[in-house]
């Protein structure tokens, strides 16, 4: 009751404000919960973005190194390829092989290789001059590889070049075990820079607080950054394994560093709605006022169009739901102008017509019995032909001359074109063909009357000489419209004059009048909605498309209502 006796605007207004406060406090929760959600999955998605290039980018370095290993490996082991006399060349032949192998090992440096050498047993290298092997030789990957007699791969800082610019190397020796040459129980060692790699985790252990550890296939660790923090249980951790050889790459972050920004979200969340509580007093009178004073200029144009008053409009300053409601009433009010303006055509065209049928309609049954004398006559006389020919006129007439019924059944006006068409044959003789194309559910459906007659009027006396040609007709229906195609082979239409022929024709000029009526009796029945589509080739022929709604016989009544 007590909200009952406020204005308009101060209900607006306290409703407005009831209905800011009360989920305030509701948004603030969820945003911070989901802010800390999207921040808290941004940076898992980053951990895990950056994992996954660490994991592909040592994936591609192992993938090179094995490759260019595998492919040296199997070079060398052919003991025609490399026919070296001597471990330090000494002859000619040996400064050959020795260019050769060489240049074979500058052959696979691929990507950020930083070098690939064959170490004999007696410590003498082949590969770039900058490599220091009794430095090399002092390598834990050395001393395992000399221990194991197998492969081994490791990461480690490289002290053995003379201009070393590279911290971090990965490192793979393979063991040559060959009977033969020199080159027996010599070593493939392949060394490529990830210092980019080693940047990328910098970055993850400085910004983050990130600890990251490698460890090869067998548990082996590679790599473990250098921290004072211990692990913990409720650590966060991300994971990941190469696919070559299958190291663990694991990245772990404190809890606390993680939730970090979610405490610094909380904060600003709560200054938020302090905020927002402070703008919604001021906006809830601003909205309110602004509100009530739309809906009441809305109120006077609604009652000014009310009594008939069309001219006036509202003035649309904004681009909220007030303004854009003002623009679909002015929009309503235009669109109502222009319907009144067509009913107002379409009532005037409509009465032009019946006039036109009233000053030119015949008394039917005078013509008739006109028409049944002639005949009885010709018949007395002896003449079938002209006999025929009567009979089918008046078949013809009866429907035209029925103005009481402005819309048939296309069945009635295909029985009503029979009868034309045996003038026609009458007249010309057997000379044209007519096909037609018609689902015979389709028989039921209302076209107006005398529709096709005037458009194959204009096909014999136009485009048929001597009534010689080819004439199809085809009915179809689509997406709740008919659609009637008229096709011929006659002598077709110049584009100029292709464009006018449903148009009113010139008062003084005889004839025409046909086409236009066709095009005025849509019009009546259907306003726009219809369409009348016509192309035409001179001396190949001509075809018109007729498109308009669907009606049936039992549906609605000989004048097209419903």
């Amino acid at each position: 009751m007590f909200m009952l006796n406020l204005s308009t605007q101060k209900r607006l207004f306290i409703m407005f404000l009831v209905v800011a406060l009360i989920p305030m406090l509701t948004l603030g929760v969820i945003a911070y919960d989901q802010s800390a959600k999207v921040v808290n999955g941004k940076l898992s998605n980053y951990n895990h973005f950056a994992g996954e290039k660490i994991k592909t980018q040592l994936d591609q370095i192992l993938e090179d190194m094995y490759y260019s290993a595998a492919e040296i490996k199997q070079y060398l082991a052919d003991s025609t390829s490399v026919n070296l006399q001597h471990q330090e060349p000494q002859t000619y032949s040996d400064f050959k092989e020795v260019n050769n192998l060489e240049r074979l090992l500058q052959a696979h440096k691929k990507s950020n290789i930083r070098g690939i050498y064959v170490v004999t047993s007696s410590d003498f290298y082949y590969g770039d001059n900058d490599f220091n092997v009794k430095q090399f030789k002092k390598q834990d990957i050395w001393k395992r590889t000399f221990r194991s007699g197998d492969s081994e791969i490791g990461i480690y800082k490289p002290s053995y070049y003379k201009n070393n610019t590279s911290h971090h190397v990965l490192g793979l020796i393979v063991p040559l075990k060959f009977s033969y040459g020199v080159l027996n129980n010599s070593y493939l060692l392949i060394e490529t820079d990830i210092d980019d790699l080693f940047d990328l985790m910098k970055v993850l252990e400085q910004d983050l607080h990130s600890r990251i550890t490698i460890r090869n296939e067998i548990g082996q660790l590679l790599y473990h950054t250098k921290s004072v923090e211990e692990n913990r249980k409720d650590d966060i951790i991300w994971m990941e394994h190469t696919r070559i050889n299958n190291w663990e790459f694991e990245i772990r972050i404190p809890r606390e560093e993680f939730y970090q920004s979610s405490r610094v979200i909380f904060k600003m969340v709560s200054i938020g709605i302090l905020i927002a509580f402070i703008l919604a007093l001021m906006l809830s009178y601003i909205f309110s006022n602004q509100f009530t004073k739309g809906i009441l200029k809305l109120k006077f144009a609604i009652d000014e169009v009310s009594k008939g008053i069309f001219d006036a409009k509202l003035s649309v300053h904004t681009k909220d739901e007030i303004g854009k409601l003002g623009l679909h009433f002015n929009r309503m009010v235009e669109k109502i102008k222009q319907l009144m303006e067509e009913v107002r055509e379409k009532e005037s065209t409509k009465r032009e017509a019946e006039m036109k049928a009233i000053h030119y309609q015949i008394n039917p049954h005078l013509l008739f019995n006109t028409l049944n004398t002639i005949q009885w006559k010709a018949r007395l006389d002896g003449n079938e032909e002209i006999g025929k020919m009567l009979l089918h006129l008046t078949k013809v007439l009866e429907g035209n001359l029925n103005f009481n019924i402005e819309l048939i059944s296309l069945n009635k006006e295909l029985q009503s074109i029979q009868h034309f068409f045996a003038i026609q044959e009458l007249r010309y003789g057997p000379n044209f063909t007519v096909s037609l194309k018609m689902n015979e559910k389709l028989e039921r459906g209302l076209i107006p009357r005398m529709t096709l007659q005037p458009m194959l009027e204009n096909i014999f006396f136009h485009a048929f000489e001597d009534g010689t040609g080819n004439i199809d007709l085809e009915f179809t229906e689509n997406n709740g419209y008919f659609q009637l195609v008229i096709m011929d082979n006659g002598k077709g239409i110049p584009q100029e004059k292709l464009k006018t022929i449903f148009t009113r024709p010139n008062e003084k000029v005889r004839g025409g009048i046909g086409l236009y009526n066709v095009y005025q009796k849509f019009y009546i029945h259907y306003g726009k909605d219809f369409l009348i589509n016509t192309d035409s080739v001179v001396g190949k022929g001509t075809t018109i498309s007729i498109t308009w709604p669907i009606r049936w016989v039992d549906q609605y009544d000989e004048n097209g209502n419903h």
